[in-house]
């Protein structure tokens, strides 16, 4: 019968709770990445045209104020303001606390139900007595009226003991829940609120609201404002502000329309001068709707037809900010006054390649419809230059392809430049016609826009792809390199390790080709996923060679724990070279959450109690369809490779004539038993690999075992000629 562990349901609900608080997280970064995209864009939008006219302190603005120059002063307005703000800060409060209060009235809280119990049990007291002595009690908080004597009185003993027992419970609970220091406030609201309610948890009846009466009067406070103390508090935090530094930029608004005159208004017009701006309200509207539907249907798609990319903020900032800054650096240098043709020299195709290289074709065509049009509107609704501009990136995409080499993206740069030439030279023929004079203009600065374009892409490809933390293939063919820190280190003091990486990077890299997975990526993962265990080589049978193994001394638990250690090692390690994090992903990702087999069954035979939770390596599980690749490839070359050292790897030919003996299995038996057993341990769950792309990657990993592992002729020892 199969063993259940209770952790494993708790560990797949925690893991499920994190994940879930984990996609909510990324769906509030991805509506906040992309209003601030909006507000980036309006802003950039927005129209400016200065005039002048009068301003009066207190009264509505008759115009949108504007600045025309940069100017940086010290605000006394700002600075008193500060200092107003630093007066309410609860910080600079100073309290004086009593700590022996909470003792002492809790002590006079018992000593109060010790007499009223007393009087309770005296035998030679009547009724009346009773009432009489409990009503007239001397020096006590509480005042108790000739009702609750009666209440008392007619208590049983029992009920008695949950009133007394429950009136000390709420007190400590009060003390507790404040840490011991009540303020008034906090009195105030332990008396209305809390006892009542925590009495109506354990019961109702006299029994309890009597528990709340005698609780209630003993809670006093102990942490009280000390005025004088306050005082000198806030005086030193205002002395201490630092004066307020104003700086108001060239093209900065620094009164709207309608707005209120104010004294920050006046200080700003006082050092810039007399400065106005007439912004159109309608305009302003309008610019913010146009905004809106532009970041609005990037979000969209993103959010629809991206999920992976979506939940990367990375990611989110790297697209709206290489959109934001793009439309920003067009809007600068259409409006500069350098010809007809010059605006056709902007390099939009630059970020729109960066896109396309980095994230996903479909992003980058939709970010380049969404430019252009925004940019043909920034150039004085110039919709000629938005189709230019639209249709030589869109030409740049397709003929970018994947961009793996660098000579794809010089390819795509001369397909921008001459699709800008063809496009802006049939649109001014159909239009105003062409002027023999224009056609130098248009060549030349159709050149520049895909030279511009080339080096700009070039340049900023490692820089966009780091900042959105995706290793390039420029990056990934780097990192390949043996001469590589890491790789240097894992070859000198981890031989076994690294030839075994080069193993599993050569069955994971097949198997995925054979489903379109990135083969480069997989490769360079391989190379590094077992990093860790150059931190102790010897702690792992590929680098013992003829040494004793260790573990013989060790006991499985302890030996688990080292062998799941290298991939915190691994991650560690990989970190402090700076790698890429898709690569230090796969790190953990490559055992996933499996079982140390070889320890646990070791374990089972020496215990009788063991926990499974303790012979698992940390996870998390395979996400991606590369990260499931290496973690099969890992298992299989690891797996085949010892089977065939022992001996029990053998043919389909020997297993037919019956040679099949001790466990002995065929290459393509051991194959389909190790994916098979990812499947049925939920390995594999998580990643979005199919049951048609398994049956790839097996193929795949027996066409290149099968290259490794065929069958050898033996040779003859060779004979000595003798005279």
């Amino acid at each position: 019968m199969k063993r259940r562990w209770p952790w494993n349901n708790q560990r797949e609900a925690r893991q499920a709770s994190t994940v879930e608080q984990q996609e909510r997280q990324a769906w509030r970064s991805f509506w906040l990445l992309t209003l601030c995209f909006w507000l980036l864009v309006w802003s950039i939008l927005v129209a400016r045209a200065p005039v002048a006219t009068n301003i009066v302190a207190g009264k509505p603005s008759p115009v949108t104020v504007q600045s025309r120059r940069e100017v940086s002063y010290l605000s006394e307005v700002r600075t008193e303001e500060a200092r107003a703000k630093i007066e309410t800060d609860p910080e600079t409060i100073v309290y004086t606390r009593d700590t022996s209060i909470p003792t002492t009235q809790r002590n006079q809280l018992t000593d109060l139900l010790l007499t009223v119990t007393q009087i309770r049990d005296d035998p030679t007291l009547g009724e009346a007595e009773q009432l009489q002595q409990l009503v007239s009690l001397p020096n006590s908080s509480v005042v108790i009226t000739e009702t609750m004597a009666g209440e008392i009185a007619q208590l049983s003993d029992e009920q008695w003991t949950t009133t007394r027992q429950l009136s000390v419970e709420l007190y400590d609970r009060a003390m507790r829940e404040t840490n011991f220091e009540l303020t008034d406030q906090d009195v105030r609201n332990l008396r209305e609120r809390s006892l009542p309610y925590w009495a109506s948890q354990r019961g109702t009846g006299s029994p309890y609201t009597l528990a709340v009466t005698f609780a209630s009067p003993f809670l006093k406070a102990n942490r009280i404002v000390d005025e004088l103390a306050t005082q000198e508090s806030k005086q030193d935090a205002r002395n201490n502000v630092v004066p307020v530094r104003v700086t108001v930029l060239e093209g900065e608004s620094v009164i709207r329309e309608g707005d209120i005159v104010t004294a920050d208004s006046l200080e700003k017009l006082a050092a810039l001068g007399e400065l106005e701006s007439d912004l159109n309200p309608m305009r302003i509207v309008g610019r913010a709707l146009l905004a809106a539907l532009a970041a609005g249907l990037l979000a969209a798609f993103i959010a629809s037809s991206h999920h992976k990319i979506w939940k990367r903020p990375r990611s989110i900032a790297v697209i709206y900010g290489l959109a934001a800054t793009t439309l920003l650096l067009a809007r600068a240098m259409i409006g500069l006054p350098l010809g007809l043709a010059w605006p056709y020299a902007f390099p939009l195709g630059a970020a729109v390649l960066l896109l396309a290289a980095l994230f996903d074709s479909g992003i980058a065509l939709l970010v380049a419809v969404v430019l252009s049009f925004l940019i043909g509107f920034t150039g004085g609704s110039n919709f000629g230059l938005a189709m230019v501009l639209l249709f030589s990136a869109t030409a740049g995409v397709f003929a970018l392809g994947r961009g793996e080499r660098s000579l794809r993206f010089v390819w795509a740069g001369a397909v921008v430049a001459s699709v800008t030439a063809l496009v802006q030279f049939t649109l001014w023929s159909l239009t105003i016609g062409i002027n023999e004079q224009w056609l130098p203009g248009i060549l030349l600065m159709s050149a520049v826009n895909g030279i511009l374009t080339i080096i700009l892409a070039l340049g900023l490809y490692n820089l966009v792809g780091q900042a959105a933390g995706i290793a390039t293939p420029f990056q990934l063919m780097e990192l390949s390199n043996p001469s590589q820190p890491l790789l240097r280190k894992l070859v000198r003091e981890a031989p076994g390790t690294y030839y075994h990486s080069v193993s599993v990077a050569n069955l994971a890299e097949s198997a995925a080709e054979a489903i379109g997975a990135d083969a480069l990526l997989l490769r360079v993962a391989a190379y590094y996923h077992d990093v860790g265990k150059a931190a102790r080589p010897y702690f792992y049978t590929d680098n013992q060679s003829d040494r004793e193994n260790v573990h013989n001394e060790l006991d499985p638990k302890t030996s688990a724990q080292i062998i799941a250690d290298h991939v915190r090692e691994g991650v560690n390690m990989a970190r402090s070279a700076r790698l890429p994090q898709q690569i230090i992903d796969f790190i953990p990702a490559h055992h996933g959450t499996s079982v140390i087999q070889h320890f646990y069954q070791l374990a089972l035979r020496q215990e009788d109690s063991v926990d499974v939770a303790d012979y698992r390596y940390p996870g998390p599980k395979p996400r991606t369809r590369e990260q499931a690749v290496l973690m099969l490839a890992d298992t299989v070359e690891a797996t085949v490779r010892a089977k065939s050292q022992h001996g029990k790897l053998i043919t389909a030919k020997q297993k037919a004539d019956g040679a099949a003996q001790n466990g002995a299995q065929t290459l393509e038996e051991l194959v389909a038993t190790l994916i098979e057993e990812k499947m049925r341990n939920g390995q594999l769950d998580e990643s979005p690999v199919t049951l048609q792309e398994l049956t790839l990657i097996r193929q795949a990993f027996l066409t290149t075992l099968q290259g490794i592992y065929h069958p050898r002729v033996e040779y003859a020892p060779q004979l000595v000629k003798t005279n």
